[in-house]
């Protein structure tokens, strides 16, 4: 005989002899056969293998992310090189008067390539590079402030956007 029935058998003497009440047969607890702990083993293996594979999937997917982010930043930083080698061989250009800065041919897209980044952080570094490389490249002043807010960004941008046509042209 098994545990569980020798513990049953035990509880219907005890209480056929009145020693115990009848409602200790109802809450009688059993003794889980092999059978029981062995599925619960398996069960328990089960979540566990889930559990590792969700983290493996969330895992693949930090490292995607990751590599995404990798490789946009490396374009990015590859593109701004490569903005900033074209911008210095334009100014070399420049320079050995292979492209004079004056030409009426020459479009103010192709000066305002040479006009430096804006840096809210430092603008009187900006305005300084700014007026060397226009008078160097012998930029028409009246042509300045169109070549100048080309690369306005933030607050500086915001208010020369609120100048009159008058107020734009007078930034010399």
């Amino acid at each position: 005989m098994r545990k569980d029935e020798i513990k049953k058998h035990v509880l219907e003497y005890l209480v056929d002899e009145s020693i115990l009440p009848s409602t200790v047969l109802e809450t009688a607890i059993t003794v889980p056969t092999d059978n029981t702990f062995e599925l619960k083993r398996l069960e328990i293996e089960m979540n566990k293998e889930i559990r590792l594979k969700e983290m493996e999937r969330e895992r693949e997917k930090k490292e995607e992310r990751e590599m995404q982010m990798q490789k946009e930043r490396e374009e990015r930083e590859e593109r701004e090189r490569r903005e900033a080698r074209e911008h210095e061989f334009r100014l070399k250009q420049l320079e050995l008067g292979v492209i004079k800065a004056s030409d009426p041919k020459i479009g103010l897209d192709t000066h305002v390539k040479f006009v430096p980044k804006f840096q809210e952080d430092n603008v009187e570094k900006f305005f300084n590079h700014f007026e060397k490389l226009g008078e160097q490249l012998k930029w028409p002043r009246d042509k300045w402030s169109i070549l100048i807010q080309s690369n306005f960004t933030g607050k500086a941008q915001e208010v020369y956007s609120t100048l009159s046509i008058r107020g734009q042209h007078g930034l010399r």
